[in-house]
């Protein structure tokens, strides 16, 4: 679903390159010169992707009216896959291998017949292929907020990668997905703390098991001195702490902000040495399994969040690594006299989702760029604190 109704899901991008901060036409203009126009002439490709309007998967025009909302640009990608099953091709292989066969006196088919069939086959894949039978479209909503710079779009790595590339041709503009990583070296290098960043390390906030000397490895995220992104594990561990130590509340740079993990809890060991634990439940983190979990060695990979902030709830599923969000549910708008109106308040409604996220992020990344080893300690105690009453039997 769209940004203008329902539940968003989205990856937050930073615009980067010398990028307008007002909509004109100029940049429709570029929008309309990409494109998506499948071709009625000739086989088609296997994946086809370009731009095309909001408002359905044939829409072509871009206009202010359909385009432009509170300054920023509602667009969408169409990628079309043009692909026949192969169970499909199989099908129609055996079919004309077992009808040839048929006429032979032996009941086999000879190698010379197979080539024949092949070829055949290739005629009728591609025949099927141009009629557009086979073509499957998908539309992915697009959310540029130019004052920002940064753009609301999707999360998977396939999708994300047209975008980038469509974007940069359009554009001439670079996308660079706002991770934790990215963002945390973002966020520090503008406080001049760029060194620290660089000297980041993943925590080890409870011993493994199997082995007590084993070093955190957060399996999960690239490895290299440039990606960090294990840092939003680390955040998801201390909302957490932060918010059972602090009744939910967290005191941030734009003021504070009530957390409340629902709904979900995914967790994964940080030492690769057990599996995957998936907590469904109203608190999850109320649960014994929960604290189970994060004493074994593991840490949570993505959470069902209920953010109080700007005098609005929001309810999402926070992905830690990523810092992707989906499912974000926006406080309903009390006035809207038209679609546009309603449209532009839910844009602001997300942008204040992002300004909190932002502060609680920031606030993380103040501990952990100066005092975290105290921060952890508190952390490590406070796990060992939930220990399981021991049943003891009477004789």
């Amino acid at each position: 679903m769209g940004f203008d109704s329902g539940s968003i899901s989205f990856q937050r991008y930073a615009v980067v390159g010398k990028a307008p901060k007002t909509p004109d036409e100029a940049l429709l203009a570029k929008l309309g010169e990409h494109v998506l126009r499948p071709s009625d002439e000739g086989i088609p490709s296997d994946v086809e992707w370009g731009w095309i309007g909001p408002r359905h998967v044939f829409d072509t025009r871009f206009e202010f009216e359909n385009c432009i909302y509170n300054d920023c640009v509602y667009f969408a990608l169409r990628v079309d896959t043009n692909k026949i099953p192969t169970e499909v091709k199989h099908a129609w292989q055996t079919i004309e291998e077992d009808a040839v066969a048929k006429e032979n006196p032996s009941g086999f088919i000879s190698k010379q017949q197979k080539r024949s069939v092949k070829d055949s086959i290739n005629g009728k894949l591609d025949e099927e292929l141009r009629s557009g039978k086979y073509r499957r479209c998908k539309m992915i909503p697009v959310l540029w907020d130019l004052p920002a710079g940064v753009l609301y779009g999707p999360a998977s790595i396939g999708v994300r990668e047209k975008l980038t590339e469509l974007f940069s041709r359009t554009f001439d503009l670079d996308l660079e997905p706002l991770s934790s990583g990215s963002a945390a070296l973002r966020e520090l290098e503008r406080r001049g703390k760029r060194r620290e960043y660089e000297d980041f390390t993943p925590t080890r906030f409870a011993k493994s098991p199997e082995d007590p000397d084993a070093v955190a490895e957060y399996p999960w995220t690239a490895k290299g001195d440039g990606a960090k992104d294990f840092m939003g594990n680390e955040f998801l561990l201390w909302l957490w702490y932060e918010a059972q130590n602090r009744s939910g509340s967290i005191r941030t740079p734009a003021g504070e902000i009530t957390i409340m993990f629902d709904r979900t809890l995914q967790l994964d060991c940080v030492f690769n040495h057990t599996g995957r634990d998936t907590l469904t439940a109203t608190g999850p983190t109320r649960l014994p399994e929960a604290i189970d979990a994060i004493r074994s060695g593991k840490a949570p990979r993505k959470a069902g969040l209920i953010v109080d902030w700007a005098g609005g709830q929001f309810n999402l599923t926070l992905t830690g690594e990523s810092l992707a969000v989906s499912t974000l549910k926006l406080p309903a708008v009390e006035k809207a006299d038209t679609p546009r109106t309603l449209f532009e308040e839910r844009i602001t409604l997300l942008r204040d989702f992002g300004k909190g996220l932002d502060s609680l992020f920031e606030t993380f990344l103040t501990a952990r760029a100066s005092g975290w080893n105290s921060t952890v300690l508190n952390i490590q105690k406070w796990i060992a604190s939930h220990v399981r009453p021991v049943a003891v039997a009477v004789a």
